[in-house]
C-alpha cells in the first residue's frame, strides 16, 4: 500500500488542534491597509505574510475571505504592508477587529501612493495587487513590492501563543 494514499484516507484535522498548533508558530505582526474606490480607508491585522520573488519582488498577504480590507483590493490597486513594531501592540489588536472605527485613534496619513500609512511600523512596504488566488477560507494576495521604508532601529513584534511579543534581539 502507498503511505502517501493512506493520509487522504485520515479523517479531517480538528480546527481547535489546528488553530492551537499555528499558535505556537511564531509570525511578524503585520498591518495591510488599502483604501477603497470610494477612498474609505481599510486595514487589517494579519500575520500570515511571506516573500515570494525577488525579481519581481513579490509578496504573499493572506486575508480572511470575509474582509472588508480584502473587499476593497482589486489587481492593479495598492496597498501597504506594516511590519508593527513594539509598542503597536495596541494598534495591532484594534486592527484585528472588524468594523470602520480602526483608523479613529490611530495616528496615520495617506502615503504618496494614496494608501493609509501608520505611523511608527518596523518596516512599510508598498505594493500592488498582482493577483487573487483561492486558498480555503482566506485569499492569498499576491503584491509586486514597489517601495520599501525600513527603519531597523525599530524591533519588529511577532506573534507567538496567542500573545504579541517583541522579536528576540539578535
Amino acid at each position: 500500500m502507498n503511505p502517501t494514499s493512506d493520509l487522504h484516507h485520515k479523517t479531517v484535522l480538528d480546527p481547535t488542534t489546528f488553530r492551537a498548533a499555528m499558535a505556537d508558530l511564531p509570525a511578524a505582526v503585520s498591518i495591510v491597509t488599502t483604501t477603497a474606490e470610494n477612498g474609505t480607508p481599510h486595514g487589517a491585522t494579519v500575520s500570515a505574510v511571506s516573500s515570494l520573488s525577488m525579481t519581481p519582488p513579490l509578496a504573499l498577504v493572506c486575508l480572511d475571505a470575509s474582509s472588508e480590507t480584502l473587499g476593497a483590493m482589486a489587481v492593479g490597486r495598492g496597498f501597504l504592508v506594516h511590519i508593527t513594531a513594539d509598542g503597536q501592540q495596541d494598534v495591532a489588536f484594534a486592527f484585528a477587529k472588524k468594523g470602520p472605527a480602526k483608523f479613529e485613534q490611530i495616528d496615520w496619513r495617506l502615503s504618496d501612493s494614496g494608501q493609509p500609512r501608520l505611523s511608527g511600523s518596523a518596516m512599510v512596504m508598498d505594493c500592488i495587487v498582482e493577483d487573487l488566488l483561492p486558498g480555503g477560507d482566506h485569499t492569498i494576495v499576491v503584491g509586486r513590492i514597489v517601495d520599501i521604508d525600513h527603519d531597523d532601529s525599530l524591533t519588529p513584534i511577532v506573534y507567538h501563543r496567542r500573545q504579541m511579543l517583541a522579536s528576540p534581539a539578535a
